[in-house]
């Protein structure tokens, strides 16, 4: 039995990779083509290939799901058509048998996904997004070279040009206003490198804006350097330069908390904290979907119907995860719910077609 066990985890576990390599090699080769198009400046062909290296995990972690699913189709459907299944069941072997040697491999993958979600990919986008903007011209105010990243803490709004891992920020400009919304000061530092407790600021300029009764007044100061205290850093910062979806499973619990401490709203935060911790659920619930296709409805199709049929399923997956989560925000239900609707759908649509293959 134990032989059979490895035999099934073998297919299944080739055919995964397989796809994996084949999915995010063509994602890997558009997004650099895609890339080409942002080399200016400092930033060339090498850093461009450097950025999209780093990205690679991303990838990988963002399709496994898919991938899983695929593969579960390919691996299980190439034994079908050869008959490996029909003499399997004949030989007195239950399916509940065959989907415990399928999951086997797949809570392998599952586990290296979560490893790369949350320790790899965080790091790596934090790096790669750092060098491409350092690249492009961080250290202009307001460059529009790269995108730069907006934080909010209290009456002040802050846009960083980089940041840097280490504690570096490049092109920092504050906008701070009075409790009446009135612009009052406006700071710009070239560069601010964290010093424990406090920032250390480097070439900065300081316009002031005085309100007065008949007209306003708008002067400069220019200084070497300067302190700026505030609650802001490295490791917060470092969840700033990346999208949710980047983040790690803790990382975005504790930048969701420090924002409900500041009164902003975290909503897209906690909707990708939920997405991530749910993500082994969700790859669970389409392997089983994957393994009730091939013995129900897609037990004796084509090779290539089995990975069309596995990309389609994996699609509508993922547009209802893309179209309940902004519908959480709107209707106002548990953004948990967005996550765990389409996993529960899943897996009880795959349980009711093996209970009728049974």
């Amino acid at each position: 039995m134990h032989k059979l066990d490895s035999y099934v985890a073998r297919n299944v576990l080739m055919a995964t990779l397989v796809v994996m390599i084949v999915i995010v090699g063509l994602d890997a080769i558009f997004t650099l083509v895609d890339e080409l198009d942002n080399l200016k400046g400092n930033y060339k062909l090498a850093d461009a290939l450097l950025f999209s290296g780093l990205r690679l995990p991303r990838r990988i972690y963002e399709y496994m799901p898919m991938a899983c699913l695929i593969g579960c189709l390919a691996g299980l459907g190439s034994m079908a058509a050869n008959s490996e299944l029909t003499v399997m069941r004949a030989a007195g072997i239950s399916i509940n048998r065959i989907v415990i040697a399928v999951l086997k491999p797949m809570a392998v993958l599952m586990m290296i996904s979560l490893l790369l979600g949350e320790f790899v990919v965080p790091s790596l986008e934090r790096i790669a997004q750092a060098h491409k903007a350092v690249a492009q011209g961080a250290s202009e105010a307001l460059s529009n070279k790269g995108k730069g990243y907006w934080h909010r803490e209290g009456n002040t709004f802050m846009r960083f040009n980089a940041v840097e891992p280490g504690g570096v920020l490049h092109g920092i400009t504050r906008y701070e206003f009075t409790e009446k919304n009135e612009l009052k000061q406006v700071v710009y530092a070239q560069r601010a490198i964290y010093q424990r407790a406090y920032w250390q600021m480097e070439n900065i300029v300081i316009t002031h804006i005085d309100e007065g009764e008949l007209e306003q007044r708008v002067w400069q100061e220019k200084q070497a350097s300067g302190r700026w205290d505030t609650e802001l850093t490295p490791e917060k910062l470092s969840v700033v330069i990346v999208s949710p979806r980047d983040m790690s499973i803790s990382g975005l619990y504790q930048y969701a908390s420090y924002l409900d401490e500041q009164g902003l709203n975290s909503d897209r935060y906690m909707l990708s904290f939920w997405r991530k911790v749910t993500q082994p659920l969700s790859t669970f619930a389409l392997v089983i979907l994957g393994i009730s296709f091939i013995f129900g409805p897609l037990r004796s199709v084509t090779p290539g119907y089995r990975i069309f049929s596995g990309i389609i399923v994996g699609m509508i997956y993922k547009y209802a995860e893309e179209l309940l989560s902004p519908a959480s925000i709107v209707l106002g239900f548990e953004p948990a719910l967005a996550s765990i609707i389409p996993i529960g759908g899943s897996f009880l649509l795959g349980m009711l077609l093996m209970r009728k293959a049974a």
